[in-house]
């Protein structure tokens, strides 16, 4: 484990402020491309919670700090990042967070990838949303506070890494920005098809690749971009099926159907 840099990331000031004061907000969805570091600010932020030393940051030395640093920590439960999160799971981190911490004065709790809870995994995270554990902390991540049902962002403390739909070139995004630009060229639809089908295999990489698309067009609309061969009223009608796309998402289509049927219609 690092040492911890929150203080460094302006995007993290709002983090740094709850680790200073010891005043914690009990449930926060954490919003961002990868590549835009909100997982490493969920796991600093975690560790300087569960440390010992109450001086604002992991001190690195403490028992708490290397049971963090080992994965260990009883109080420091994760979930997620491996696909479909199912009722089970949910269940099982509900009776968790019932139980007082075992050794720090709060528990942690990350969902990874929040938008891939199923239906019933969703209705069971509300639950304890509208019940909240004492001294424990929730956080949620996804790329797109979209994905996830209105109940639960309402419901919660937004952090957001990133610029609000401005378009954003990262190192893991250079790739998809190629890919998006291939699909908007007039070239055959076949040749499209190829191009999607790497996105169409996990839902993450359908909703990165939605983020660049839209990324993309939002900046032409605003005249910070230039699209040959697109008119604006065409440039819009994709923007709101790659927006509609998100919703089919959502509701658990088939991210193959989701991303052919989006190439199928910018043609």
């Amino acid at each position: 484990m690092e040492k911890n840099n929150l203080k460094n990331k302006r995007s993290c000031g709002y983090l740094n402020q709850q680790i200073q004061s010891g005043e914690f907000v009990s449930f926060m969805l954490f919003v961002g491309q990868k590549g835009t570091g909100k997982y490493k600010a969920v796991e600093d932020f975690a560790a300087a919670v569960l440390c010992e030393s109450g001086n604002g940051e992991p001190c690195l030395m403490c028992a708490s700090c290397k049971l963090v640093a080992s994965g260990n920590h009883p109080d420091f439960l994760k979930l997620g990042g491996e696909g479909a999160i199912k009722i089970a799971e949910i269940r099982a981190l509900q009776k968790s967070l019932y139980l007082k911490p075992y050794q720090a004065s709060h528990k942690v709790a990350i969902i990874e990838d929040a938008h891939l809870m199923t239906d019933e995994s969703a209705n069971a995270m509300l639950k304890v949303l509208e019940e909240p554990p004492e001294n424990s902390i929730i956080i949620l991540t996804s790329p797109d506070k979209k994905l996830l049902p209105e109940t639960i962002v309402s419901r919660s403390q937004i952090v957001s890494f990133g610029t609000g739909g401005v378009l954003q070139k990262t190192e893991n995004s250079e790739e998809i920005y190629t890919d998006v630009m291939n699909i908007l060229d007039k070239k055959p639809v076949y040749e499209k098809m190829i191009t999607i089908q790497k996105y169409s295999k996990e839902k993450t990489l359908s909703v990165e690749f939605l983020n660049i698309l839209e990324g993309i067009l939002r900046e032409v609309v605003l005249g910070k971009g230039n699209l040959s061969g697109y008119s604006e009223k065409k440039i819009i009608s994709i923007l709101e099926l790659a927006q509609k796309s998100r919703d089919y998402l959502k509701n658990n289509l088939s991210s193959k159907f989701v991303l052919e049927n989006l190439v199928l219609n910018v043609g």
